[in-house]
């Protein structure tokens, strides 16, 4: 990789890191933490949330999707988590802009990628 590219890069990434949505990020992620298996269950119904989506059986999805918003809407209701999955958002955000921006100030032509 150019040096250049890696210098800026590196500097992005300082960026971030010093960014209070970052800093919200890395706290949050500590509170959660706090509670033994709490992120583990987060994981766990992100992942049946995919698996729902991705299933044949349609018939059930509307039922399974409703049982799935309902866990975590209960979950939601713990300050801690409800902080951290805001602080994630922020961080998706920004790492999606930063990318996108990226993606569309060069001439780069694959599938997926603005052009």
């Amino acid at each position: 990789m150019d040096r250049q590219i890696r210098e800026c890069m590196d500097h992005l990434i300082e960026a971030i890191r010093n960014s209070s949505e970052y800093s919200s990020y890395r706290k949050s992620l500590e509170a959660l933490d706090r509670f033994p298996g709490l992120s583990d269950r987060i994981m766990e119904l992100r992942s049946k949330t995919i698996e729902l989506y991705h299933e044949e059986n349609a018939g059930d999805l509307m039922e399974d999707s409703e049982e799935l918003g309902n866990e975590f809407a209960e979950l939601e209701k713990m300050p801690e988590i409800s902080e951290f999955l805001e602080a994630e958002e922020d961080m998706v955000y920004i790492l999606n802009e930063v990318n996108t921006a990226i993606a569309t100030s060069v001439d780069i032509r694959t599938p997926g990628m603005l052009s």
